[in-house]
Formats: C-alpha cells, structure tokens, sequence
C-alpha cells in the first residue's frame, strides 16, 4: 500500500532533521574548536559531508538496490541514520557541546530572530552570507543546463557526463579539506577571495570553453571540471570567518550563512530560468559568463571580511577556553585568550601554524 501524503511527510521529517543534525555540528565545531584550527576542523567536516551525503549515499545505493531492491534500501537507509546519531551521542564528548550557545536570558524565539537580524546588524554576517549564496549557485545551475549543453552540443554521452561530475565532486571532496588547512595557514579571507572567488571565476569559464574548442574530449574536460570542484571547495573558510565575525553570536552567524547555503539551491537554477525566458539568445554562454560574474562579486566582497578587533577575538577565545558561552566570556580575563592560540589579526589572516593550539 503507498501513500503519498505519508511519503510527503516523511521527507517533510527529513528535512527538517537532516540540517538540526548536520548544522548543529556545524555550530559545535565552531564553539570548541581552537581558533588557530577552526579552518582545518571545518575543513574536515565539509569533508565528510561531501564524502557522505552526495557520495557514499549514492554509492551505498547503487550497490544495495540491485541486491535487496529499493524499499529494503529505504529501511537500510533508517539503520545507517540511526547508527550516525548514537555514534554522536555516545562517541563524541565534549562539555561545552553540551550547552546552549545563546546569551543569557535569549529564549529560543529571540534567538531563532537573531539569525535573521544578524544580516544587518552585523553587515558583514550579511555579505559573508551573500558569499554563500554565490558559492553554489553555479553548481545548482549548472545541474540544471550543463547536462543537455554536455550531451546536445559538445557531444558527450551521457555516461561521459555523469563521470566528469563524478570526479567534479571527488576532486571537491579532498579539497574541502586541503582549503580548510590553507585558510589556517595564509588566512581565512585571502582563501576565499583567491582560491574561491577569483578560482571559481576562472574554473566556471573553463569548465564551459575548454569542451567548447576541443569538442568531445574527454581528457581535458575531465581536468576542467576537477578544477570547477576543487575551486568550489576554495569558499569552506566562509565556515570559520562568518561565525568569528560574531563572536557573541556565533550560532546565529552560523545559521545566516547556512540560510545562504539554502538560497543557492533555488538562486542556481533561477539564473538558469530567468535567462531562458527573459535572455534566451544569450544561452547557455550568457549563463556561464553571470555565474562568472557572480563568483567575481564574490572576491570582492571576501576581501571586506575582516574579523572583529583582538579584544573581541579574546572575549570568544576566552569563551572557548573556559566553556562559557560567548556572551559571559567579558567577565574572564583577557590572559584567557592564551590558552586557545593567538586570535586571528584584523586583517583576516589566521594564525600561523606556530601558534598555540
């Protein structure tokens, strides 16, 4: 017996938990980790998120489906769920994971307010959020229009499609991680704006005109589109830099720039949309060349990113030396700070390796 509106909730329930469990992460990371290693440990979770999600999933899948069939995957699915939440339970301690990140007398509603507030109270949560946006909005799109311009145009059968993206998002899987160490080592925001921004500017253009010259060549259109993946992976510091913007509020920071993250998925494919029913003589190249010009802003407004002056850096790195939460940390001592590892400069670089964990 199906039911469609069970299915409807089902998927309703997904929704709504799969972002509570893998963003709540996320806001734990950036409350325990020291400062000096924020970028390396968000490097490693959007490493295992793309390692997970779009990657093992499907691979799990493929390989189950033919053995035990679709539904019995579906139950499996449940089991592999439900043994990632105990291992977070059970595995993963930590006593400052364990409190509220809010400000004392902030109840859930204030604080679910703040999230949306902090875009302009704080402007630049707000461009860091704008940043998000722009990260994925290519890729959104691009799985929209590049498939058909792919197979239709350039000449590629569909199998030769599915393996560029697959090593689109292996190449994106290890440089999630390799980014996260880069931002530590030469600075969060020179990561974002060179490596993101200004790569992704280039590796977009690239992943359109290179098959465009050599036609049906899969050798170059294969390093194209690892380029586009590894470049994608230029934005992870944006995990490290927004939160320390707002260091009182690190959770509402957080959840702005995840709201980015969000809006890419709709703002991706409504380029794609906008151009074929306002623009359509500019194609696919008219396409191309916004997301371009949409990752260009982007380096632009990285560059505008400079975290909070070193008294508030020692406030959150007191913070996170004590457990307390950010909004009490005034009351420790500044010599706190020094437990945790130098704060990051004003100017947006992280802290040398030789810095103090």
């Amino acid at each position: 017996m199906t039911s469609y509106p069970l299915m409807m909730l089902g998927y309703g329930l997904r929704g709504l938990g799969y972002p509570l469990f893998a963003y709540g992460f996320l806001v734990w990371i950036a409350s325990v980790a020291p400062r000096a290693r924020l970028g390396t440990a968000m490097g490693w979770f959007w490493f295992a998120f793309t390692g997970g999600l779009p990657t093992l999933g499907s691979l799990v899948a493929s390989g189950l489906i033919p053995q035990i069939g679709a539904y019995a995957t579906l139950w499996s699915a449940l089991v592999l769920v439900a043994g990632g939440g105990l291992i977070a339970l059970l595995l993963v301690r930590d006593d400052r994971g364990g409190k509220r990140p809010r400000g004392e007398g902030e109840g859930p509603l204030a604080t679910l307010v703040g999230s949306v507030t902090v875009l302009w109270r704080n402007p630049r949560v707000g461009a860091g959020s704008l940043a998000r946006v722009i990260n994925t909005a290519s890729q959104f799109g691009f799985f929209v229009i590049m498939p058909i311009h792919f197979t239709k145009s350039v000449g590629f059968s569909l199998t030769e499609w599915l393996h560029l993206l697959s090593a689109m998002f292996a190449t994106n899987i290890f440089a999630n991680l390799l980014f996260g160490v880069v931002g530590d080592r030469v600075g969060w925001r020179r990561t974002i704006a060179w490596f993101g921004g200004a790569g992704c500017t280039v590796s977009t253009l690239l992943l359109f005109y290179v098959p465009n010259a050599a036609g049906d060549n899969f050798p170059l259109a294969l390093a194209a589109a690892a380029l586009y993946g590894a470049t994608l992976a230029g934005y992870v510091p944006l995990s490290a830099l927004v939160p320390s913007l707002e260091p009182r509020h690190k959770g509402q920071a957080l959840a702005a720039l995840n709201l980015g993250a969000g809006a890419s998925t709709f703002v991706g494919p409504a380029v794609v949309a906008v151009v074929a029913v306002f623009v359509g003589p500019l194609g696919v190249t008219g396409v191309v060349w916004i997301f371009a010009g949409m990752h260009a802003v982007s380096t632009v407004l990285a560059l505008f990113l400079k975290l909070p002056d070193d008294a508030g850096a020692a406030e959150a790195d007191a913070a996170e030396a004590g457990g307390a939460s950010p909004d009490t940390a005034s009351a420790a001592p500044d010599t706190a700070s020094a437990g945790s590892g130098a704060a990051p400069t004003a100017s947006g670089t992280a802290p040398t390796a030789s810095a103090p964990a």
